[in-house]
């Protein structure tokens, strides 16, 4: 996980790296949600429809859309659930 150190400005503005936006899937206009945690601040995307998100990744030719991907394992994790239950 790539970690940087960044300087913050008056009021406490600052500008996140552009590597760090990238790998998180920020871009300009995008909003992100910060939680004040005992160990620092968490700054994070704010996806305000995940499964739109997933359905949207790039995907090698000839493989399965991400969502039906997704789709497939959260059964596969709702039947394993039932059965212990």
């Amino acid at each position: 996980m790539e970690e940087k150190v960044i300087r913050l400005g008056r009021k406490g503005v600052t500008t996140i790296p552009k590597s760090l936006r990238k790998a998180a899937g920020i871009v300009e206009g995008s909003e992100v949600k910060a939680k004040a945690l005992p160990y620092g601040i968490l700054l994070r995307p704010l996806i305000p429809n995940p499964i739109e998100m997933l359905e949207n990744l790039p995907t090698a030719r000839g493989e399965k859309r991400a969502v039906e991907t997704v789709r497939k394992l959260r059964e596969k994790i709702d039947l394993q659930t039932r059965k212990k239950k």
